[in-house]
């Protein structure tokens, strides 16, 4: 519980690289993700290429983070394998459980959307030469935290109801 009370989105990143266990780690959680049907439809491409983030930032007005961060992992979506329409819940799953591992590892992560602004996935789709049926979701960037605030307190007990909306 605390790794999920612990998370919060990061947006300035040291220099310092993600060691290629703690990106395994990462990706492995990712891909422990639920998926309707166990179609396990996600996939992900892992960018570290300076001239790349500067692509994503060119074409993504809200991912300029990436500009400074050593690491974005880009998660993807089959379209063909996906159940009846559920590839956005099961590339959000992976999404969510990337931004999880990365806090259990000690690194800072944000999640710039892709999923449904269609401008934004067209341009993301043709950077990175993704088939018609793949779909980009998400695009998270990872690295050290330059940032020293603690994570929000997002308790609301007045957005719980019990048994009905009343």
């Amino acid at each position: 519980m605390d790794i999920l009370l612990e998370r919060k989105s990061v947006r300035k990143y040291t220099n310092e690289d993600v060691k290629k266990w703690d990106l395994d780690y990462i990706l492995r959680a990712a891909m422990s993700a639920p998926t309707a049907r166990n179609t396990r439809c996600y996939s992900f491409i892992v960018i570290k290429d300076k001239e790349t983030h500067k692509k994503i930032a060119a074409v993504h007005k809200a991912a300029q983070m990436v500009l400074q961060a050593p690491l974005t992992i880009l998660v993807v979506g089959d379209q063909n394998i996906a159940f009846e329409g559920y590839l956005p819940q099961d590339c959000s799953a992976a999404t969510q459980n990337i931004l999880l591992a990365a806090t259990a590892k000690r690194y800072g992560s944000v999640w710039c959307g892709v999923y449904s602004n269609e401008e934004r996935s067209k341009a993301i789709e043709k950077l990175f030469n993704l088939p018609e049926n793949i779909k980009a979701f998400s695009l998270v960037v990872i690295g050290k935290s330059a940032d020293n605030k603690p994570p929000k307190n997002g308790w609301q007990p007045e957005k719980i109801k019990y048994e009905a909306w009343k």
